[in-house]
Order: C-alpha cells, then structure tokens, then sequence
C-alpha cells in the first residue's frame, strides 16, 4: 500500500479529489511545483534563482510601493524585543507599551490626515479601500459606487471580492485631457443611491488631482472616500480638509522596506460620527481603578468577539509591527522632514519630465505629478539590458485604454539627477 493510500485509509476517503470535495471546482487550480525536493536543494534551487538578480540597477519602478530611505534608526526600534515577537500583536492582554504605541501610531496619522480617527491598522492600502466601501456601505445602506476609469486592476479586483455578497452596483467617472477627475462626469453621476465615491489623490496617472479638493460640493449625501500618498501630505492638501469621510492608503513609505512586495501596512481613517461602522481594532486611552493612565482596546468589533451577523468585518489581523516603524520614521522626520522628502520626489518627477522631453519622449500630461509619471513609451525591451528596472505599461495595471501606449517611470527622494539623466539618454537614443 503506498504512503497515500495508507493516509486515505486511515481518514476513510476513497480518494485524493474526495479529501478536497469540500473546496468548490472553480477554486481548485493545478499548479506546477515539479518533483519534489530536499530541504537543501531546495536552498540551493533558491540561491540560484537569486544569482540572477543584478547588483547596482537603476530603479524607477513604483505605482504603490517604492523605494525610499529609511532611517536605521526605525529598524533599530522595531528591532527590540518588545516590539520584534511571536506573541499576537493584537490580543486584548497585550501589554500597555505595544498598546500605547498604536494608541500613539493612531494619533499621528490622524495628525497627518486631519481626520478624527485613525484604526490601529488594516493588512494593506487596497484591503482598506475595499473595507472603506464595506463601511460606507454599513453607514448609508446604498446601492451604488463610483470609481475612477483608470483604477488599477487589483484594486477593482479586490473591491469586487469584498463586496460580492452586498450586490453593490460598480460605476465608473471619467477625466479629461489634463489627466485630471471629470467633475462635470462625475457629478452627473452621482444620484440618491449613491453610496461612496471613491477619488485618489495623486492619482493613478500620478498627478496631483486639484480637482478632487471639490468633490464633496458635489457628492451630496454620499461617502467620499478617498485614498490618498501619505509622503505626498507632507505638501498637498490633507484628505480631511477637504471633506474626505474616510481616508485610506499604503504605509510602505512611511519607514518600511520593499520586502519584494510586502509584507505591507493598510492606513485607515474616518470622521468620529462613523466610530461604530468601522473595521479593525481602536486603541484608546482610558484610567485604571487607581485613577492612573491606562491604554485599552476600546472598538474591536469583530466576529472573534461577537455575533457574526454584528461584525463590522472579517479582518481578525493588524500589522502593529509595521505601524509601529511608520510611527518611529513620522517621529523621526517630523513635519518639516515629510514636507522636504515631498518637495524633493516632486522635484526630482519635474526633473524626469524635463529630461525625457529633451530626448524626445513626451510626457502624456503636463500637470503636477509626485511620484509616477507616464509617458508615450513602450520599448521597454531596452531597460534590461541596460539594467534599469523600470517601466510600468499602464495597460499592464489597469483597464484604461486611453493612452494604450504609455509607461510609467517613478521617482522617490533617493533616486539620483545622474540616474535620470542616464535614462533619458538611454532611451532616447
């Protein structure tokens, strides 16, 4: 009898498919791990796969995550035992420092924001933009929301499988030739059933969106959520002082690495009237019974711990690690330290732009952008073997068909006039 069958035996399935018979068919995907391996070959497999990488390329990759410095001084914090544990970050014994550090962590960010209340973290900027329009959605009771044209694929994506079940009814806004929201579009779209309205500020052509500083003359009694860069509030508007009801974004800027892709730090704020609607875990600041300073969980309204039909959401996980380090990087830089980075990486996009327009590559806007630029170049094939990496095609990311040709090229404060002017070159010879 073969391993197998002696497995199948002793739990009574007559087969392999039987023991998965739970699992629907369209989930079931077959995936090619070859044959397998040691522990030891399989390092070594990995080492391999690794050599291939290329020291010293040039890197003008972003459209979400992006590389920019980090003070050692946050790696260094995040790095003590009282933070760096196995034990769950989020349990309701969890010690008063970790709880005072995300009470903290909450306060800052609402700082940042303007808003009145920030959650003590989601799993990522795009889980909490599709939990912004559960919330909306557990506010208002509506039917409809309204999206950009132009949102990346994974972000609509990941909408639709959080909503799935609320038969919400998906409409898209458009923008016009200066890359900007259509205001005009949207506000004709905007009924009595509208939900929320989502905005992004830049936005994914990378542009600082004016624009969206309006939106709330025209969302009626509609949700405005907007999801926003947090380095970029270091200059532009905050999503609170225009009217934003709930404001989300991704935190990998703030003090955290790359980590090829993740993991990743989900920033979510909201107006105090909408407390109880909220997902995640609030961190508040309260009195022991001898009348001295106490950090308590004080919302975690999770299925965990009550009625499944009363959840607010299924999310039973934070990233206290990760927020912790965007807390140390925000202390470190201060107020004056984020406006500087901001300034710089718009600098240096200006830079970009004026560069590629000399060697004959044409931006596809002329407004203001942050950190992603896009222009009318596909010819991606001659990055790699100069060794930049680089060049995001926007049909790659998202359904927008407008600019079918165009590539986005990113700058943060790290990357260096030398390398932009080498890229120009490059390409435009």
């Amino acid at each position: 009898m073969s391993e197998t069958d002696e497995i199948l035996d002793y739990l009574n399935v007559k087969s392999v498919d039987g023991l998965f018979s739970d699992i629907p068919d369209r989930l079931k995907v077959s995936l090619d791990l070859g044959k397998p391996i040691d522990e030891f070959s399989t390092i070594r497999a990995i080492e391999d796969m690794g050599r291939k990488n290329k020291a010293g390329n040039m890197n003008f990759l972003g459209n979400g995550i992006y590389d920019r410095f980090v003070p050692p001084l946050v790696d260094e914090i995040i790095g003590r035992n009282e933070f760096l544990t196995s034990y769950t970050p989020y349990q309701p014994e969890i010690s008063q420092g970790i709880l005072h550090s995300l009470f903290e962590y909450q306060s800052i960010i609402s700082d940042l924001t303007e808003m009145d209340i920030t959650n003590s973290s989601m799993y990522d900027g795009f889980t909490s933009l599709a939990e912004a329009v559960r919330m909306a959605y557990r506010i208002n009771g509506k039917s409809e929301v309204l999206i950009p044209e132009n949102i990346y694929k994974s972000q609509l994506s990941i909408i639709k499988n959080y909503t799935e079940g609320l038969n919400l009814k998906i409409i898209t806004y458009g923008f016009g030739t200066d890359g900007l929201l259509d205001l005009e579009d949207l506000k004709s779209k905007v009924t009595s059933d509208t939900s929320a309205i989502i905005v992004e500020n830049p936005n994914v052509f990378g542009l600082i969106d004016e624009n969206a500083f309006h939106v709330s003359e025209i969302k009626k009694d509609s949700i405005l959520i907007t999801y926003y860069d947090p380095v970029s509030l270091g200059f532009i508007i905050p999503p609170g002082e225009y009217g934003t009801d709930i404001a989300v974004a991704e935190g990998q800027q703030l003090g955290i690495h790359m980590n090829y892709g993740g993991p990743l730090l989900g920033l979510f704020s909201f107006k105090k009237e909408y407390v109880h609607r909220s997902p995640g875990r609030l961190i508040g600041l309260s009195k022991d019974s001898e009348g001295k300073k106490a950090f308590v969980m004080t919302l975690q309204a999770r299925e965990q711990h009550i009625r499944r039909s009363r959840a607010m959401s299924n999310i039973c996980s934070n990233q206290a690690l990760l927020a912790v380090a965007s807390l140390a990087y925000l202390s470190i830089m201060g107020s004056e330290g984020l406006r500087k980075i901001a300034l710089i990486t718009m600098n240096k996009s200006r830079k970009l732009k004026n560069n590629m327009k000399s060697a004959g590559i044409k931006p596809v806007f002329d407004g203001i952008n942050f950190s992603d630029n896009l222009f009318y170049f596909d010819q991606l094939e001659i990055l790699e073997s100069n060794n930049i990496s680089g060049g995001i095609r926007l049909s790659s990311i998202s359904e927008y068909n407008g600019y079918g040709n165009a590539s986005f090229f990113s700058v943060t404060e790290k990357t260096g006039d030398e390398n932009i002017e080498k890229l120009a070159k490059i390409l435009g010879d």
